[in-house]
């Protein structure tokens, strides 16, 4: 009986600590969730992964100065995703005018919330539902669409009198989070209302738009920007900054660039920066001489293509040949000479008979299909050798008829033309399925692909099955691919590229200086026409950062 009775008490004992036990556990639990202990659903414990195919921002000025900005991000291979985080061009955005729609599978989710992010400063966050988050996770993929008004964002413009505009840099994400490069970006500025007389809009210094129109369907002028393939760290950065500038008339409110503070500099350092100021004066005006004219002498070596007239917003010249888009995007000159050996080799005009210094070539033809291909066939001597006066003849004539046919045409939208069809042509042979495919790609396009101004770098890196153009003695057709890998192909045409470049006549590199003076001398200015000093307006918007640049970005 003893023995029973001290084992049902052990027993009870026992039962009243796992009771204990259990419900210790459970308040701290309750405690842990309560002070915020990490849960299933919180973004730092799961894998935040994504890609961004798509993103597109319209940046439409107001006449009180502000802005309505409106974002699409087109997201793809979603791992995990509780919200998005926009950076904000600066912190007076009314948060209140903020809206987001949230679209997966052609079903449109409504935010959890949409305020200030908590991880990009400045920024504005769309929050998303238990649901929404796992819609996203079902389909992998969404779109979201988010706008918002930014009042103080038009600056005076500093390089023209008389003139207000906008900087702006597009929001991006974190590249921790996002997988790969952005596929699309297209950024666009809507001037104010009233304001379309195209030729008085200016574009930001060093960032000319791709297109302007005044739009039909809104009544106003859009500046547009398109760019692929776009790195998170680039656009950070600011590579992709666009801006544009117009007449102070068409805003009631504008702002003065802020003018950075001054250094907080100790007496006894000011004291001896006036002592060794008149010597310092004196040097720096004697470095400022010197570099500038060292500077002066490099570009005009090198801006060997000036057209005599370029019109603002006339629109691009889209006729010309693969050679002259090269002339006018300035390739190097023995660049152009080599795209013309290479149309004349494909054109069965000229054959290759010795590639090895100097180049030894034999013509065919004494006409070719243009005035510039005949020039060049005449400069091959009756030893296969090329004259180096008669090439560089034919290379001046090119220049100066390439800068006859501008007349009249847009020369920044010329530029931005070939620049997407040299785009296009890199696409359209990387997509290209068999080897023979990418043989009759390269052959149509490589004439379009040589305007890339990293040609080698850009080969090297885009590996694909590029059999040379250079024919051999013995044969009309290209040199066959079989028995090589994907990358010495590369690498063996990139080379062929080279050679051609370098062994066509002696200092082939030099031939630019030489053309440059002849096709676009230096502009003689009587000495009493020159501006005593500074520089007169030009077609150029140079806002500082503060002129609304969107520097917020960075987040989920």
């Amino acid at each position: 009986m003893v023995t029973m009775e001290r084992l049902k008490v052990s027993r009870i004992k026992i039962t009243r600590i796992f009771s204990c036990a259990l419900i210790a556990s459970m308040l701290l639990l309750i405690a842990f969730s309560a002070f915020g202990a990490p849960i299933a659903t919180d973004c730092k414990a799961q894998n935040i992964s994504f890609s961004v195919s798509e993103e597109r921002v319209n940046v439409t000025i107001q006449k009180d100065g502000s802005a309505d900005i409106r974002y699409f991000f087109a997201f793809t291979n979603v791992d995990f995703l509780n919200g998005v985080d926009i950076g904000m061009p600066n912190s007076y955005y009314d948060a209140s005018s903020a809206s987001a729609h949230i679209f997966i599978d052609g079903l449109e989710y409504a935010p959890l919330s949409v305020g200030a992010s908590p991880f990009v400063d400045p920024g504005m966050a769309v929050e998303f539902s238990t649901s929404t988050i796992f819609a996203i996770q079902t389909a992998r993929a969404f779109q979201l669409d988010f706008s918002v008004n930014v009042p103080h964002m038009v600056y005076r413009n500093v390089l023209a009198n008389d003139s207000v505009g906008v900087k702006f840099r597009p929001t991006w994400f974190d590249p921790a989070y996002q997988v790969g490069s952005t596929d699309l970006l297209v950024s666009k500025i809507i001037f104010p209302q009233g304001f379309s007389n195209i030729s008085q809009a200016m574009w930001l210094e060093s960032s000319p738009w791709d297109n302007i129109e005044l739009n039909g369907t809104i009544g106003k002028v859009v500046a547009t920007w398109t760019r692929t393939s776009v790195s998170p760290s680039d656009q950070a950065s600011g590579l992709y900054d666009v801006g544009a500038a117009f007449p102070m008339q068409f805003v009631d409110q504008f702002f003065e660039p802020p003018v950075p503070p001054g250094p907080n500099i100790i007496g006894d350092f000011i004291d001896l920066l006036v002592l060794l100021a008149p010597i310092l004066i004196i040097a720096l005006i004697f470095a400022v001489i010197i570099v500038s004219g060292i500077n002066k002498s490099r570009k005009l070596a090198s801006d060997y293509f000036e057209p005599k007239m370029d019109v603002i917003g006339a629109g691009p010249r889209r006729d010309l040949t693969a050679v002259e888009a090269a002339v006018v995007l300035e390739r190097p000159i023995e660049m152009v000479a080599t795209m013309i050996l290479f149309a004349l080799v494909k054109k069965n005009l000229v054959r290759v008979i010795s590639e090895e210094m100097p180049m030894r070539l034999e013509r065919v033809s004494l006409k070719g299909e243009y005035a510039y291909e005949t020039s060049y066939l005449g400069a091959i001597k009756p030893d296969g050798t090329i004259d180096r006066t008669l090439l560089k003849q034919a290379m001046v004539s090119l220049v100066r008829n390439t800068s006859d046919k501008m007349n009249g045409f847009d020369l920044v939208a010329t530029k931005g033309y070939y620049g997407r069809i040299c785009d296009t042509a890199w696409q359209q042979v990387q997509q290209a399925g068999t080897p023979e495919e990418f043989a009759k790609a390269l052959s149509e396009k490589n004439d379009w692909m040589m305007l890339e101004p990293d040609y080698e770098r850009r080969m090297n890196r885009t590996i694909i099955l590029i059999p040379p153009i250079i024919v051999r003695p013995g044969g009309p057709g290209p040199v066959g691919t079989s028995g090589k890998g994907v990358g010495n192909i590369a690498t063996d045409y990139v080379s062929k590229l080279k050679n051609t470049s370098n062994n066509l006549v002696n200092d082939m590199r030099g031939l630019t200086k030489e053309v440059a003076p002849l096709s676009n001398p230096a502009p003689i200015v009587p000495l009493s026409q020159r501006p005593a000093g500074g520089t007169g307006p030009s077609c150029h918007c140079a806002c500082a950062c503060a002129c609304a640049c969107a520097c917020a970005g960075g987040g989920r």
